[in-house]
């Protein structure tokens, strides 16, 4: 494998999603990805998952993009380096933080419970939905129906970043929003753990008394 490869974790996460979206962290959420562990978690975490020759030929690569310079990983020869990323994929099995699964002659990581827990804090505050330049007059609802009982603390989280995001709670259950909120609502639901339990819907119409709640909603927000 070229672990020498120069890309960068955004690239890792972008080559494992479908639409090729780059779900980008900021400086700050960068500055929390210090060893190959946490780095290879947060790109299973935004890819939901992915294969291992995603990840390996560009993990190292992905470590010195966010580690300050002169840290211990700077100065590793290619051979420590492939045997470092070898080293961490045996940690992440034997400790249980990912699910290995083969895929042809490839293997496909995603997250545990445990994985989860361990995942670095991303600072899911910062993540926003991207305006577009012109609004298609579509709503796209977040369906939330988890259960309290054994996800609170993820049903909890999941609220608190809908209400930040401005999302309008139109029920208990159902958030909605004007812009495609797909990719956003994929990666915080996964990191909560929580993904079995939310669905996202876009609809052509709504309510006429609803539209005359959520325009201005909006609109007050500078959204519409």
């Amino acid at each position: 494998m070229p672990y020498g490869n120069q890309i960068t974790l955004g690239t890792a996460v972008a080559q494992s999603l479908p639409d090729k979206r780059i779900i980008k962290l900021s400086q700050k959420q960068m500055q929390t990805l210090k060893t190959a562990t946490e780095v290879t978690l947060a790109v299973v975490a935004a890819a939901g998952v992915v294969s291992v020759s995603v990840v390996a030929p560009n993990l190292f690569s992905a470590m010195g993009h966010f580690l300050p310079k002169g840290k211990k990983y700077s100065g590793y020869s290619h051979k420590q380096k492939a045997k470092k990323v070898a080293e961490t994929f045996y940690y992440l099995k034997r400790t249980g933080l990912v699910r290995f699964r083969q895929s042809g002659t490839d293997w496909l990581l995603s997250l545990t419970d445990l994985g989860r827990r361990r995942l670095p804090k991303l600072e899911v505050d910062s993540l926003s939905v991207t305006k577009p330049k012109k609004w298609d007059g579509s709503w796209w609802v977040v369906a939330a129906d988890i259960p309290t009982k054994d996800c609170r603390q993820g049903a909890d989280l999941l609220r608190r970043k809908l209400k930040q995001l401005g999302f309008y709670p139109l029920q208990r259950t159902l958030w909605l929003y004007p812009f495609d909120p797909r990719r956003e609502i994929e990666f915080i639901s996964q990191a909560f753990g929580i993904a079995r339990f939310v669905t996202v819907m876009k609809i052509a119409e709504l309510d006429t008394q609803d539209l005359a709640v959520l325009k201005p909603y909006f609109k007050k927000l500078n959204l519409l």
